[in-house]
């Protein structure tokens, strides 16, 4: 959410009600909590009709204060909404999952991490979560050097983009969310 002000119960339950949607039948409305791929949890701050050569279109307020104004039809394709708890278990189950060690290179990985990052689908953030914290527990366990600094760093941004949409969904702080994914990863490898 963009505010940590209290709400009350019915509007948890609308904008949880909210990811139970297709995106295309998003009604995108002053007030809606929406998913923009790799910049997170947004809502909908305006909708502003078409005027001369401008297209109709909304603005966004994300929770780091920037704001995006989207053409309407652009918005509709680019908007998803928050995942509920069927998405939920299909991220847990995601971060359970023991995988192999990657044979892949580096760069490789990382522009498969930076894909599922910019598509900001939930199960790819978690996919990109698990390996970079199952390659983190690997590494350490085999000696105390560390990954590529930059595989860290998207593992850190999808496990905060993560964090954000499952606390937006359950109506719990992102700290108890983060947790919860750890809790999962590790859930994996007992």
């Amino acid at each position: 959410m963009v505010a940590r002000n209290p709400q009350t119960t019915e509007e948890r339950a609308r904008e949880r009600a909210i990811g139970s949607h297709t995106p295309s039948s998003l009604s995108l409305s002053v007030g809606d909590v929406v998913v923009y791929a790799s910049h997170g949890i947004g809502r909908i701050e305006s909708r502003h009709d078409a005027e001369g050569a401008l297209p109709e279109r909304i603005a966004l307020l994300f929770d780091s204060g920037m704001r995006v104004t989207l053409p309407l039809d652009r918005a509709r394709g680019a908007l998803r909404c928050l995942s509920g708890e069927a998405e939920l278990e299909e991220v847990r189950q995601t971060l359970c999952a023991n995988v192999p060690a990657p044979i892949e290179p580096w760069s490789r990985r990382h522009r498969f991490a930076q894909e599922k990052l910019a598509e900001g689908r939930v199960r790819g953030l978690a996919e990109v979560v698990r390996e970079g914290l199952q390659r983190e527990r690997r590494l350490v366990a085999a000696s105390s050097r560390s990954g590529a600094p930059v595989e860290g760093e998207l593992c850190r941004k999808a496990r905060k983009l993560l964090a954000a949409e499952i606390a937006a969904s359950r109506g719990i702080e992102p700290e108890a969310a983060d947790a919860w994914i750890r809790r999962q990863v590790g859930a994996g490898h007992t």
